[in-house]
Parts: structure tokens; sequence; C-alpha cells
């Protein structure tokens, strides 16, 4: 079913893509060195060797590329709200599966050890809060093991105008409805909240 919200930020991520292809710029990141970075964070939520991983909003799959070169036996899922994102990550990474769909359309039968995500909030711009806590409660129902996502903070000592940036006290409230085994991470970069989540 078709979500404006969605529409419009993949319709800005089909822009991105189409005017810098593979690069850093077309998934909003100034340098592929910042995104190296939340990847190394995401993927120590705990030992991913031999699970099945979802990525919700993968972009061009790079992080699945990351993952699998440092663990082979890794099974990994990408999706992305964006076409031409999907496209290219298709072309960069045969070997890898990717599906052109977002997190709240996923089969309920669709279960994985771990669900990762990154940058999936900043867009969102009706009701972010309610829509944030919704993708969360749809990755950790998706999830048999745990959940890792990182996202920009409210507590960043600056911050750009149109972007949404998550409020880390209440993310953490919203993440306690739904599990009591919780770490926050606000170590790696100044503008950065990860959150892991794991199941009783």
């Amino acid at each position: 079913m078709s979500n404006p919200e969605f529409d419009r930020i993949a319709t800005y991520y089909d822009h991105l893509v189409d005017r810098y292809g593979h690069d850093p710029r077309a998934c909003d990141a100034s340098t592929m060195a910042g995104l190296e970075i939340r990847y190394k964070v995401l993927s120590e939520v705990c030992d991913l060797n031999g699970m099945k991983v979802l990525e919700v909003g993968c972009g061009f799959g790079d992080l699945g590329a990351y993952l699998k070169a440092r663990r082979s036996l890794l099974r990994y899922v990408g999706i992305d709200i964006s076409p031409r994102m999907i496209e290219e990550a298709r072309k960069c990474h045969p070997k890898l599966e990717f599906r052109c769909c977002n997190a709240l359309e996923l089969p309920d039968k669709d279960r994985f050890d771990v669900v990762l995500a990154q940058g999936v909030f900043y867009l969102l711009r009706e009701n972010p809060e309610a829509r944030t806590k919704e993708l969360i409660e749809a990755m950790f129902a998706r999830a048999t093991r745990a959940v890792a996502f990182c996202a920009i903070s409210s507590w960043a000592p600056k911050k750009t105008r149109n972007e949404y940036y998550v409020d880390p006290t209440r993310v953490l409230g919203w993440c306690k409805a739904l599990t009591p085994k919780i770490v926050l991470r606000h170590d790696y970069l100044n503008n950065d909240v990860a959150v892991y989540m794991y199941k009783c």
C-alpha cells in the first residue's frame, strides 16, 4: 500500500542516486569513513556469524558487503523503499539479497535473527516520533535475537534544519516498553546515537 511519507522519502533518494551514483552523498552521508564507523557500531550488537540479518533502509547494501567480508557465514537481506537504491545495490552486490519494500510491509512470517538499521528516521516529517516508534516496534517484531539501529541525536552540538533528531531519552522509553535488555551508545560520533535491543 502506498504511503505518502515513504513515497516522498523514496523519491528523494531516487534523485540522489541519479545525481551521485554509488557514492556516500547518495546516502546523504559526507564520507565513506563516517558510514564505516556506523557499520562497525551496528556490527557490534552481537556475534553475527551464522546469523540471518535484515537491514532496514539498506541503500546500496554496503553494510551487507561489510558484514559478509568479516563474517562469511552471515545470511543478509537488505530492504529499501527507494527503487533506484535497490537497483544499484543489486548491481554492486549481486550475491546479496535485496527487496524493495519498507519494514511495515514485510510478511508476518518473515523472521531474522538480527535486524539492523541506520539513518532511517531523519527525513520523517509527519508525526516523526510516532513513526519512529512504529518502525522500532516493527523491527523488534521481526527479530528473534537482537535489533541495532543508529540515528542522528538531539544531543548533537549542531543540527540541520528540516531533519528529525531523535531524543535518546525518549527512544530508551519506547525500547524499554519492548525489552529491558538495552544498550545505548553515544560514544562514536558527536551527532549519533545507537541502540541495541535484545530479546528476553
